[in-house]
Formats: structure tokens, C-alpha cells, sequence
């Protein structure tokens, strides 16, 4: 590989850094792939301390690290050759893990109630000593009521999600919807780049980003499984969070599905979200981490969804910012949306969208799965 060449590499495992998508995802991509079905140590090599953990699971667990430390992969790791243990600090993480499964083990149940971010915030150093504050601090004597969920002061989910529908143009329009077409850019640290978003009904959906020279990267969900494709790195599978997300976002009828998407909506309390009152609606199912989604209480649109990826270690969550909605085929649709974890940030913002127009189904197919490739 000439220096140009891993010049390119590095700019673009950066940007996927950035965009969200850990760098140790695209280097761990490149051996057999992981499933729910396969342990890690059965996937990965050197596995000491989450080696009975599903080997879909690795990958979550590694950018939980690097979210609660604020640290990137080679922290820990040697660069392509993540199964060395050269480094201390690699080390030190395999008795941390140990230290927190043993805390969680012992006080409470199993439950994961402490993490690594429970002392880390953010730092590979946690704080012990409490820090003296330019100001000071406001000591609570009283704990501060809160609205109970589900409070007779609080509107009912059906009447949310009604009006959510309403604001968005209503239940027959929201029908016809059969496909979606946008065009736009995507801001991944100050830099843009030309992004276009294919959604089809039932459930699909795929977003290129075109990246200098030529080069596209794609994440892509066809209804049932999904892939990330990335400059200079082999195609891999989505990851079990990653294909429940997509599901969502491939949903053209999600404010008519909402209710059969989750088994439990739960109003929680009133939130300022960008200075604006929402109702916080938390969406429950069976088998995976809850969705917290914010709804404007005058607009009834949907302002603000958290979601979040479980990992042995802890919850990686992932927070959606809508705005600019625009009317597209008599539907209200977000023409802006910014999505932030703690690892990064990226904003889109749509500058054309056009809905109903024949999508074929090749669009959403994963290209290393096609006839011809050796599979």
C-alpha cells in the first residue's frame, strides 16, 4: 500500500470516527464474522474477560470503553494486531472489566447498575478528590419532586401519538407513503460531503455518502439484514443494534406504527429540548433497550429520540436531533436532523426530497452477496 494510499485509509477511518462508527469496528470487521450464535473467544483471538459474551457484543463493548474514557481504540490496543497484549493499559481494562462485573455481582444482583463511566466521566483518569468549582455549587437538602410516570397531569401516550400523527399530515397520507428519495450533505466535523437517502416500503433503506475521489461509503438495511460498506475496508454485517435501528428509520409509517413497534409507551415528564417544551414518551420492548422519544407539546412533531446499544458494559446511546420539517407528498418530514453519541457527531440537512418514485430492490443489497462474487 503506497503512503498516499494509507494517507486515504486514515482520513476516511477517521471520518467514520467521527460519523459514528468506531474505528475497531472496521478492523474487527476484517475477521470471521460475529453473531449472537458465537461466543467472542470462538470469533475473535486472545479473548480473556468477555470470552463467553455473544461475539455480536464485542464491538458495543469496545466503544463503551472508548465513550466512558475518551480514549480511541490504540489506547489499548496495537494497531491492526488488536490481539497483542504490548500495552499496559490493555492490561489494566481486563481488571476493570473484571472489578465492575465483580461490584455489579456482589451489591446488586448482577444488574448493571455501575459501569466504567460511573467513575471515568469521560476520562482515562476517574477523579477521586471532588473539584472546587468556579462558582458555588447548589446543594440540594430536599430530593426534587419529579412527575410520576404516567401522571393524570401528563397527556395519555394515545393522545401523543395522535397528535404526532396529525402534525405530520394524518393517517391517509402518511399511507401512501411508498418510497422516499432525498438528496442533502452530511457534516462530519466541519467537513461535507454529498449524502443521498433511499427509503423504501416495506422497511428499507440505504444512505450513500460520496466521500473525494470517487469514493462512497453505504450503510444499507433490506428489511431483514443489513450491511456497512466503507472506502478502503471489506463490507460487514450490521450489527444486532444496528438492524434494530434501521428498522426504525426505515419505517416511512413509523408515526402509524408506533404502537405496534413498542409493547409499552410510557409518558415519563415534561423536558425543554432547543428551548422548546416536549413530553418524553418512553417506548418499551422485550429483549432490547428502551427509546426515549421527546415530542413537541405544540407541534405535536417529534423533536428529539435517544436510543441505545446494550454491550456487556454498559448502554451506548445515540441521540437524534429533528428540525426543518417540511411538507414532501402532504407529509411533515425532518429536513435536518443531527445525530450525536459520545464519541462524535454529524449533521444532515436535506436540500431536496421527493417521495413515491420506483426504487429497485438492488439498492438495498449488500454488492458481496451478489451472484459472481464467490459466495
Amino acid at each position: 500500500m503506497s503512503a498516499t494510499d494509507k494517507q486515504s485509509k486514515r482520513r476516511y477511518q477517521s471520518l467514520a470516527l467521527v460519523g459514528g462508527i468506531c474505528a475497531c469496528a472496521v478492523v474487527f470487521a476484517q475477521v470471521p464474522t460475529p453473531s449472537a450464535d458465537k461466543k467472542t473467544s470462538e470469533v475473535y483471538k486472545n479473548v480473556q474477560v468477555l470470552k463467553d459474551a455473544p461475539s455480536d457484543q464485542l464491538v458495543p463493548a469496545m466503544k463503551f470503553i472508548s465513550s466512558s474514557l475518551g480514549v480511541r481504540c490504540e489506547y489499548c490496543h496495537v494497531e491492526n494486531a488488536f490481539d497483542k497484549d504490548d500495552k499496559k493499559t490493555k492490561q489494566i481494562a481486563r481488571k476493570m472489566m473484571q472489578m465492575v462485573s465483580a461490584i455489579n455481582a456482589n451489591n446488586f444482583d448482577g444488574h448493571q447498575e455501575v459501569t466504567c463511566y460511573s467513575c471515568h466521566r469521560g476520562s482515562p483518569r476517574p477523579v477521586s478528590i471532588p473539584v472546587i468549582t468556579a462558582s458555588t455549587p447548589k446543594m440540594l437538602n430536599e430530593p426534587v419532586p419529579e412527575t410520576q410516570p404516567n401522571s393524570p397531569d401528563l397527556p395519555k401516550a394515545d393522545e401523543i401519538v395522535q397528535k404526532y400523527v396529525a402534525a405530520v399530515g394524518g393517517a391517509d397520507a402518511i399511507s401512501k407513503l411508498t418510497s422516499l428519495i432525498e438528496h442533502g450533505t452530511t457534516d462530519f466535523a466541519g467537513r461535507q460531503f454529498q449524502t443521498d437517502i433511499f427509503i423504501k416500503s416495506p422497511n428499507r433503506i440505504a444512505t450513500v455518502t460520496h466521500f473525494p475521489g470517487g469514493a462512497n461509503g453505504t450503510t444499507a438495511f433490506d428489511g431483514t439484514a443489513g450491511f456497512v460498506s466503507f472506502p478502503g475496508n471489506p463490507v460487514h454485517p450490521m450489527s444486532s443494534a444496528d438492524l434494530v435501528a434501521a428498522r426504525m428509520d426505515a419505517d416511512l409509517h413509523f408515526p402509524l406504527d408506533i404502537k405496534n413497534f413498542f409493547s409499552e409507551l410510557q409518558v415519563q415528564k415534561k423536558v425543554t429540548v432547543a428551548d422548546k417544551d416536549t413530553i418524553l414518551v418512553v417506548g418499551k420492548r422485550a429483549g432490547v433497550p428502551a427509546v426515549d422519544m421527546y415530542f413537541d407539546t405544540q407541534s405535536g412533531l417529534l423533536s428529539r429520540l435517544v436510543r441505545y446499544e446494550a454491550s456487556p458494559l454498559g448502554l451506548n446511546p445515540t441521540q437524534l436531533d429533528y428540525s426543518d420539517y417540511r411538507e414532501v407528498s402532504s407529509v411533515k418530514l425532518p429536513f435536518h436532523w443531527v445525530s450525536a453519541a459520545p464519541t462524535g457527531r454529524s449533521a444532515v440537512q436535506i436540500s431536496a426530497a421527493e417521495a413515491n418514485t420506483p426504487l429497485a430492490d438492488e439498492v438495498f443489497q449488500n454488492p458481496s452477496a451478489a451472484p459472481g462474487n464467490g459466495r
